[in-house]
């Protein structure tokens, strides 16, 4: 079967294809509509992952704009912000998006693993399992006939950080495997900040008493950064706007560029600060004999410098914002082997 490892996040979808494929996009949906004079300033050399006008076809014909290109300009534009988004419009079109993208050309049958943040996992996985198997569209970018039956012929739901903590450990078996150490990794996302424990035996068992959701992830800077927004210029931002100040800490408005980089400095140092004392509170003295703290997710750069103080030995791990859609990945590879 073809694999893909595929990371749904609340602020970006990331997937990966047995191909090494990558794709790579803000989690943003918007309705869509005709462009007439985008010919004028497009050039055919633009990324097709830029520009992602999708028709989605299951009995209705549906049109979205997905991902940069809701971003730049979509009407009405929105994240599956919801708690349970498995069954949220935008998480269908996110998931059509992304496979029309990483879907084989030649219709192979495909095993997709997937995975949900860690306590929806012990409650939403079977649901999440079932929408995925019944999942079946005719999809398409506009403009371009070549239609897919986007379609799961094997599913497997797999925990968000333990999945990073596989793409983590690849490296260097040796140095992380080490019988009777700890191993954690703090997957900061989107909504939410996830932590995983696996003591190290003959395998890594997963420590469930040392590992849980943390409901603060980017969205509380960018929610801290909409507030200071509305208090210096009595504006309020939207989407677009608000994730360009996130990112350059500084924003031209009404004529002048305004910086925030103090601010947005000392609003990242208050998250941190909430998140390292949530994992002090749960781990303890266990701390004393971690091998390593990963960090990962898309919030790891950003967040790096105020919390690896946390531990000695704590460590971002290669191209974090990654981490997971790698490590589903890989699961994908040994369950191949396993069953072979």
């Amino acid at each position: 079967m073809f694999k893909i490892g595929l990371d749904l996040g609340y602020g970006y979808t990331k997937g990966i294809n047995e191909s090494d494929k990558t794709v790579v996009f803000p989690s943003i949906v918007g309705n869509a509509y005709e462009r007439n004079l985008k010919g004028l300033f497009e050039s055919s050399f633009e990324k097709r992952i830029d520009n992602m006008h999708i028709v989605i076809m299951n009995g209705e014909r549906h049109e979205f704009f997905v991902g940069e290109l809701a971003r730049r300009e979509g009407r009405n534009v929105s994240y599956a912000f919801d708690e349970n988004k498995i069954n949220h419009p935008n998480t269908k079109a996110l998931i059509a998006a992304s496979c029309l993208l990483l879907f084989p050309e030649d219709g192979s049958p495909v095993h997709l693993v997937t995975g949900l943040p860690l306590e929806q996992y012990i409650h939403k996985k079977d649901e999440f399992l079932e929408m995925l198997k019944g999942y079946r569209n005719l999809g398409c970018f506009k403009g371009d006939e070549k239609v897919k039956t986007i379609k799961f012929d094997k599913v497997t739901i797999f925990p968000q950080a333990a999945g990073a903590v596989y793409s983590a450990i690849m490296e260097d078996l040796h140095r992380y495997l080490i019988k009777g150490s700890y191993l954690g990794l703090v997957d900061i996302g989107f909504k939410t900040t996830d932590f995983i424990v696996f003591l190290v035996e003959d395998r890594l068992i997963l420590r469930e008493d040392l590992s849980g959701t943390i409901d603060v992830g980017i969205s509380s800077i960018y929610n801290s950064i909409d507030k200071l927004f509305i208090q210096k210029t009595g504006s309020k931002l939207d989407v677009p706007e608000l994730m360009r100040l996130a990112k350059d800490e500084r924003i031209f408005f009404r004529g002048r560029q305004i910086d925030f980089g103090d601010e947005i400095k000392s609003i990242k140092a208050e998250i941190a600060r909430v998140i390292k004392d949530r994992l002090k509170a749960v781990w303890g003295n266990k701390l004393d004999f971690f091998n390593t703290i990963f960090l990962a997710g898309g919030g790891a750069k950003d967040l790096q410098e105020f919390l690896v103080d946390i531990y000695d030995n704590a460590v971002i791990v290669k191209d974090p914002q990654m981490a997971n859609a790698k490590g589903f990945l890989k699961v994908a590879e040994l369950e191949e082997k396993k069953n072979n």
